[in-house]
């Protein structure tokens, strides 16, 4: 650990570890396998980054995410220490190149996807390599019972044996216990140490508020809010009308999904963080990696589909420990939609054989074909194609994975390639009767050898030097050759890419157990968020109760539901006298406080606010109007 310290020192400048990243770093320099629960903002990649520069040789990270990966790369760079992810937006040439430097020992730290570890080039490598340590971040994302779960990371065990000195170490943000207990499972670990640090965060007070009136109550918080906030909702065109709402009263807001350019997304975030704009309207797709210290308000205007999800996305605030808010705003409609999405996201096995069937055609694919090369794929053409919605086939591709019938790769740079599909004596008579093709057809097979057995990459612009003609002339008799059938050409692409296990098959057997199993925990996740919502009980303690699984622990006194419970007797009846009168008749705080004796009025005042906090009461263009009666005291 004193080597451990001064490397803390040396690459990022902190004098110690925090309580929650000593007792992890301690057991992975011991050798010891480990699981390691940090909620968001609780520094987990130091837990194994300062271990990997410990250790010596070559420590592998598994992250499911490109981005993830290139921002943990820069930032190791950037403090001196060498790292590279290797990725789907790099060619066969490059990743070989890396791997090579790798085997001359030029990297600490080599960051892959899941998928990577299934390729047979990859595996090859890894007995040769030093590597001293396995992280498996973002573990959660290995069971098929969490809302990110990623098949290849199942895969992860069948690897150890290839690298039997390694030390594993696994990852999460927020996992409950069964998912805990089966990252365990599928990772193997043997007698792991398991780690859950601190959920109970005391600068945070969250509140769930029940109201109808979500934009009035998001303003006036806003209104009453110093420093910077993130206001999460569940659809792009709700973040755009949020914004345009906030700017119309005055309050500098901007907004952020996945449907800007990534310069814009890009812009838009560094204009947050500098502070041009206090507020941001986002998506989910906001936050990753974004670790903004003084974000003093997350307010969600509708519930996401399970508790983890929330905890994380309300965790960005007040990382800097002082004091935040974290406000979920509901109606009971919002629980019907999202249980209603949540079967749509589980299609029946019907719906999955026409998308099967509608991708594999589109792709042309013959029944064995599919399975040993990735193939760039574009779910927009499927959809026009086959009059299928695009949400519903990329939902349907998801849940086709999860029944083990197809993986999705990542979106990456992958060179054109093409592969002679005819008989060469087909080829060689359209060669003579189509004299435009000829020089063309010549110089793929002069060029390529192994052309009529699998796709073989190429490169238009050297083939139209060497014809002298224009590139989009070759690219169009390419696209001539595959239409009479010659050949399958896949032009070059960023697109996803899809194989099909076992290759493509006429007559699919899709298991779609494990898609109603998933379905099934999935309403259980939204049903324990509800309580969350909707039970009076401290909301902290839910939390430490739902990770732990203990039953230990004592009321924050902060939250809303604490707030009403500690209040005395006589703020009690002056609360339910005024609830009373808003109930009997909508009125403003002007009329309200003309009923009150003058003494009291500050004190009538103070209660108004608190009620109107807790969503007990609303307001509308300055009228004072009950939300939901029932709860009323």
């Amino acid at each position: 650990m004193e080597v451990a310290v001064e490397i803390l020192k040396k690459h990022w400048g902190y004098s110690d570890f925090r309580p929650d990243q000593k007792p992890v770093i301690e057991q992975i320099l011991q050798g010891k396998s480990t699981l390691a629960l940090l909620p968001t903002g609780g520094g987990k990649s130091i837990c194994f980054q300062v271990p990997a520069l410990v250790l010596g040789g070559l420590t592998l990270v598994i992250s499911p995410l490109i981005a993830l990966m290139k921002d943990q790369v820069e930032g190791l760079k950037k403090r001196g220490i060498q790292a590279a992810a290797i990725h789907s937006g790099y060619n066969s040439q490059e990743v070989k190149q890396m791997m090579e430097n790798a085997l001359q020992g030029h990297y600490q730290l080599i960051y892959i996807s899941p998928e990577r570890l299934e390729t047979t080039n990859f595996r090859e490598y890894l007995p040769n390599l030093p590597i001293k340590l396995l992280v498996v971040d973002e573990a959660h994302c290995i069971s098929m019972w969490g809302q990110d779960f990623r098949p290849s990371y199942r895969q992860i065990k069948d690897v150890k044996p290839l690298i039997p000195n390694a030390i594993i170490a696994a990852f999460t943000a927020s996992a409950p216990q069964w998912i805990q207990d089966d990252i365990i499972h599928q990772l193997e670990l043997k007698k792991p140490f398991v780690f859950r640090g601190e959920f109970h965060r005391p600068n945070l007070n969250f509140y769930a508020v029940n109201t109808e009136n979500k934009s009035g109550y998001l303003l006036r918080l806003l209104q009453r809010t110093k420093g910077c906030s993130l206001i999460f909702s569940s659809s792009r065109k709700e973040t755009e009308e949020n914004a345009r709402f906030l700017h119309s009263h005055g309050i500098g807001a901007t907004y952020y999904h996945a449907g800007l350019s990534s310069e814009e997304r890009s812009k838009r975030q560094s204009l947050w963080m500098q502070g041009k704009f206090p507020v941001m309207c986002c998506t989910n797709a906001f936050g990753m990696g974004v670790d903004k210290p003084d974000v003093r308000l997350v307010l969600h205007t509708r519930p996401p589909k399970n508790p983890e999800d929330y905890y994380q996305e309300a965790g960005r605030a007040g990382r800097d420990g002082g004091e935040s808010y974290c406000v979920l705003l509901h109606q009971a409609s919002d629980w019907v939609e999202i249980e209603q999405q949540l079967k749509e996201q589980h299609p029946s096995k019907i719906e999955l054989e026409r998308i099967y069937h509608a991708t594999a055609n589109t792709l042309q694919l013959s029944p064995g074909q599919g399975q040993l090369d990735a193939i760039p794929f574009s779910p927009a053409t499927i959809a026009t194609k086959y009059n299928i919605s695009l949400r519903n086939v990329s939902i349907g591709l998801k849940a086709l994975e999860v029944c083990s019938q197809i993986q999705l790769l990542e979106s990456g740079f992958m060179p054109s390639r093409i592969q002679f599909i005819a008989p060469y004596q087909e080829v060689y008579e359209v060669r003579i009767q189509h004299t435009v093709l000829s020089n063309t057809v010549d110089i793929l097979l002069r060029q390529h050898g192994g052309i009529f057995e699998f796709p073989t990459v190429i490169n238009e612009i050297a083939m139209a030097k060497r014809l002298r003609l224009p590139e989009i002339e070759v690219r169009r008799q390419l696209a001539h050759m595959q239409q009479l059938r010659l050949i399958n050409y896949w032009p070059q692409t960023d697109l996803p890419k899809i194989l099909f296990k076992g290759g493509r098959s006429m007559y699919p057997s899709i298991n779609d157990a494990p898609l109603k199993q998933l379905f099934d925990l999935r309403v259980q996740s939204l049903q324990r968020l509800k309580e969350y919502a909707t039970f009076e009980n401290c909301r902290s303690v839910f939390w430490q109760q739902y990770f732990s699984g203990q039953n230990t622990y004592s009321g924050c006194g902060k939250c809303d539901v604490c707030k009403r419970k500690n209040r005395n007797n006589k703020d009690l009846y002056n609360e339910q006298w005024i609830v009373q009168q808003i109930i009997a008749k909508p009125i403003t705080l002007e009329n309200l406080l003309l009923r009150i004796p003058t003494e009291l009025q500050n004190n009538c005042t103070n209660i108004v606010r608190n009620l109107l906090d807790e969503g007990t009461i609303a307001q509308e263009n300055n009228v004072l109007i009950p939300t939901y009666p029932s709860k009323n005291p």
